[in-house]
């Protein structure tokens, strides 16, 4: 028998997140019918938040008052929505706290023998001046490869 999916609520305003316990789980924003994304949380290894654009508004619907949350994976990106303030960070701390987060990351091998120390952190460091990575997701990367 099928299990039933598992709706996580994060706040007043702030949407839900539905667990499928297939892997994946999906995001539905405060009044609406249809989730906003879908994503497996295994294929989740980063997240990133931004202020909205001219394109997000017309695209995401989004308005001024809310920020643009992607989730990233394998270099690309999984997924993005429009969410209100303090959406992402409640939806960043329930990932993370997912059983399968991170499954991927930690089963790939570790970094190429022939990229030295120094290449990965000036790697993360454009990522992080480009904005793909926060200066928090910056210094936990930074921490695991200094040990």
């Amino acid at each position: 028998m099928a299990v039933k999916p598992e709706s996580h609520g994060l706040g007043f305003g702030n949407g839900s997140l539905i667990d499928h316990h297939d892997g994946s789980i999906e995001y539905r924003q405060t009044g609406k019918l249809l989730p906003a994304l879908r994503v497996v949380v295994a294929d989740i290894d980063g997240f990133s938040v931004r202020r909205v654009t001219r394109d997000d508004k017309k695209r995401l619907n989004a308005s001024s008052l809310q920020q643009v949350l992607t989730l990233q994976g394998s270099g690309t990106t999984l997924a993005e929505v429009a969410v209100n303030h303090g959406t992402s960070e409640k939806i960043e701390e329930w990932v993370r706290a997912h059983p399968d987060f991170g499954s991927r990351a930690s089963a790939s091998a570790a970094p190429a023998a022939s990229s030295s120390l120094a290449d990965e952190l000036l790697k993360l460091a454009s990522l992080r001046d480009a904005g793909v990575l926060t200066a928090a997701e910056f210094d936990a990367q930074k921490a695991k490869l200094l040990g």
